[in-house]
């Protein structure tokens, strides 16, 4: 993940504070409590994609600012990764045809992130409308496709699993290390990374569940063989690693992989795949805070797939998780100005950036589109 030259790392929590916490924030209210709660983080989700609009729209570029000063004046592909799962959730949560239209026009007009120059052959550039760069990010354009797949997942339309395939196959292609494994970081090759490797993976396993073609599953089982055997941390509760040679667990990799294997167990019916999505939330929930501090466009992707865990397993400690991260964050995250631009605990972030934004929004709208435990 990139904002700027910045690198975020993951602050691992104790597991035994995480067990401790865990106790105390996991009961929820009642059914009734949490329907209600749910219309409120949908008209929050839906009131924020207004205020996100009409403060971070750049007409003349034809897409979104970076932050709400201008500065950029185009946002990167993961500053636009949120707003793009925002968009999505929103109209997951509530199906109208407005949301559903308003899907359809965002993610055409976030096409702009492909460029056909890059490889020779085309693939996901880092800032929207760049070309001719020379570079790209691995990790950048495996976001860009999970986006996608939401956006199929919210409309219906083929055109986007098409957008989704084309992200799988150039980082199949280009992101691949055919002589040691893993994934590159960026078209330079200078380090591995588990971001874009996760995302594959997860691309894969869901163009699989939709589309019954082997090659997704092949890709999807390839990649989950060379992770589980090249990059778990036996010291993190077997979490998947940075790579091969660095062990750092980041919660938005765990989060993907708990999907992936979600979605491999819906599409195959091996209930292997389950029970081993259930042992790394299970890690994940000893090893990170419940209340997520990392920052909120991070944990956020954790938080959403844990959400996706919890639909089909029907366990509400993955529902409480994510609830709790989102009334902490509505208590707290909003500015002085009205805009969610701090942290969940209040904290300041770069001011007022759309990922911060929509972040929070996005964690509301995923919440929304999830029926709670009864």
């Amino acid at each position: 993940m990139t904002v700027g030259a910045v690198r975020y790392e993951c602050r691992v929590g104790s597991g035994a504070l995480a067990a401790v916490i865990a106790a105390l924030v996991l009961p929820l209210p009642s059914h009734g409590t949490l329907v209600a709660e749910q219309a409120n983080f949908q008209q929050l989700a839906e009131q924020g994609l207004v205020q996100t609009h009409a403060n971070w729209w750049n007409a003349q570029a034809g897409w979104y600012m970076g932050r709400r000063n201008g500065d950029p004046p185009v946002a990167s592909l993961w500053s636009s990764y949120p707003l793009l799962e925002l968009v999505d959730a929103i109209a997951i949560a509530d199906p109208t045809p407005a949301n559903k239209a308003f899907v359809d026009t965002t993610f055409t007009q976030a096409e702009g992130f492909w460029d056909p120059t890059i490889e020779g052959t085309g693939g996901v550039t880092w800032l929207y409308g760049l070309h001719n760069t020379g570079n790209a990010y691995f990790d950048d354009a495996g976001w860009w496709g999970l986006a996608y797949l939401d956006a199929y997942r919210a409309t219906g339309k083929k055109r986007w699993l098409w957008d989704a395939g084309r992200v799988l196959t150039y980082l199949n292609r280009y992101a691949w290390d055919p002589g040691s494994g893993g994934m590159w970081w960026d078209v330079t090759h200078e380090h591995k990374t588990s971001e874009p490797l996760g995302a594959a993976t997860l691309i894969a396993a869901t163009l699989y569940r939709i589309q019954h073609k082997k090659y997704f599953l092949d890709v999807a089982a390839h990649l989950l063989k060379w992770a589980d055997t090249n990059t778990q941390n036996p010291k993190a509760g077997n979490l998947y690693g940075r790579s091969a040679t660095d062990g750092t667990v980041m919660d938005y990799v765990e989060g993907m992989m708990v999907a992936a294997h979600v979605e491999l167990c819906k599409a195959t019916k091996q209930k292997a795949y389950c029970t081993q999505a259930e042992q790394i939330a299970q890690a994940s929930l000893s090893q990170f805070p419940v209340l997520a501090n990392w920052a909120p466009e991070t944990d956020v992707v954790y938080l959403r797939w844990m959400l996706d865990l919890y639909s089909y397993d029907k366990n509400s400690t993955w529902y409480a998780l994510a609830y709790e991260n989102a009334k902490h964050a509505a208590a707290n995250a909003r500015d002085a100005s009205g805009f969610w631009s701090l942290r969940w605990d209040g904290g300041t972030t770069i001011d007022q950036t759309l990922y911060t934004q929509t972040a929070t929004l996005e964690l509301f709208a995923w919440l929304a589109a999830t029926p709670p435990p009864a």
